[in-house]
């Protein structure tokens, strides 16, 4: 894949990440106090990893060839901890 199919592939799915991440902030205010507040720090939690995913994403776009086979290893590692953070979330709070 080359760099720009990259970058362009990595922005859709961080505006999947951002609908879903927003569709679970909705449902998490209509839990009971206490699920509401393990959610929100999940929830806290998923939108640092997302922000430094986009903070990659737009370093990505400056880089060379060379720099860019590295930085894919690294967003597919941070792609990976995400995802599994926001499966965990479905699993635990809406028994998806």
């Amino acid at each position: 894949m080359d760099q720009d199919d990259f970058v362009k592939a990595a922005k859709k799915q961080l505006d999947s990440w951002n609908a879903e991440i927003k569709k679970m902030q909705t449902e998490a205010e209509k839990m009971q106090a206490q699920g509401q507040e393990e959610m929100k720090k999940q929830l806290a939690q998923m939108e640092e990893q997302r922000e430094k995913i986009k903070a990659q994403l737009e370093q990505a776009g400056e880089t060379n060839k060379a720099a860019m086979q590295d930085m894919q290893t690294g967003f597919q590692e941070a792609w990976q901890s995400l995802e599994k953070s926001m499966t965990d979330a479905r699993k635990r709070y809406f028994g998806d």
